[in-house]
């Protein structure tokens, strides 16, 4: 099977995967929490967006086609793979650096643990107030253009988005080690 009838689609492909990888990464690292994921998340984002190129290059806005297809394949693989998958400790901290590291600054290790915090808070909110809020917030989209990627109202977004800012609240004492409550 050939994916690509003439060398000039080729290289419109090339260079919008080249310039739209980053920004794909790291929104797909804000819906899934874990790099690796998110890298498995974008692989297979654009296998099916090159695969469809014709129909994608025809798009109106191609980045928001590409948002859709990764949440939709995002949504999809948590469905196939939710009552299969083992995770073990040393997966969970495989990307962490070791505590009590001489080399790290502390500056760094605050960063790194907050980042970690964050991102272990967001993995605790359901997938659609996750792609809420790694939309609002990492892609910096309104609401009507999230509503047209999630398939939903703005009413719904807007939902989703206070539903996921009061989970994290609450969250909140309880990933940072502060006894506070609210």
């Amino acid at each position: 099977m050939r994916l690509f009838g003439r060398s000039a689609e080729r290289a419109e492909v090339e260079a919008y995967v080249a310039s739209a990888m980053p920004r794909l990464v790291g929104l797909a690292h804000a819906m899934t929490g874990n790099k690796a994921d998110a890298e498995d998340l974008v692989q297979d984002t654009l296998a099916t967006v090159i695969t469809k190129w014709a129909k994608v290059s025809e798009a109106t806005n191609i980045d928001a086609y590409v948002r859709r297809t990764m949440v939709n394949t995002l949504i999809s693989k948590k469905r196939r793979r939710w009552n299969t998958e083992v995770v073990s400790h040393e997966v969970v901290t495989a990307d962490r650096p070791p505590t009590g590291s001489p080399e790290l600054r502390d500056d760094v290790s605050t960063g790194v643990s907050n980042r970690d915090a964050v991102l272990g808070m967001l993995r605790e909110l359901p997938e659609r107030q996750r792609a809420v809020i790694a939309l609002r917030y990492y892609e910096d989209l309104p609401d009507a253009e999230i509503a047209r990627a999630l398939d939903c109202s703005e009413q719904a977004v807007r939902s989703a988005a206070h539903n996921a800012m009061k989970s994290l609240r609450r969250l909140m004492p309880e990933h940072a080690g502060q006894g506070a409550t609210q």
